[in-house]
């Protein structure tokens, strides 16, 4: 899969997901999953880092997707944390964020020096 999910580290203290080119919505769609899954298994808050710094070019109709991940996340899902973003998905970011409403839930944008984790 062109999207890799995995714990960052032994504590299970974030999800940790790497994109690599090409990778598509249905690989995005099954890296959900399985963050669910993780989640599911934590009891609680999980953040998420989202290390975008080897993908060049969303897919097609990601919008709705990128969006889910707050529209419809676990509760205990905590912040998502996106780095290493370039120009073209720089456009997406209002569409990302768009409709946040839980503040604990937030997604917010760093480079891979201000990951608090």
């Amino acid at each position: 899969m062109a999207i890799t999910v995995r714990w960052k580290d032994q504590k299970r203290t974030c999800i940790e997901t790497r994109f690599d080119d090409p990778w598509t919505l249905e690989d995005f769609i099954e890296a959900r999953k399985k963050w669910y899954r993780m989640i599911k298994s934590a009891d609680y808050r999980v953040p998420i880092l989202l290390d975008m710094s080897e993908t060049i070019q969303p897919p097609k109709g990601i919008l709705r997707h990128f969006s889910a991940i707050h529209r419809t996340p676990h509760p205990r899902q905590g912040h998502v944390y996106v780095y290493g973003v370039n120009p073209e998905y720089m456009k997406l970011r209002d569409h990302i964020v768009e409709g946040v409403v839980d503040p604990a839930k937030a997604v917010k944008f760093v480079d891979s020096t201000e990951i608090p984790l």
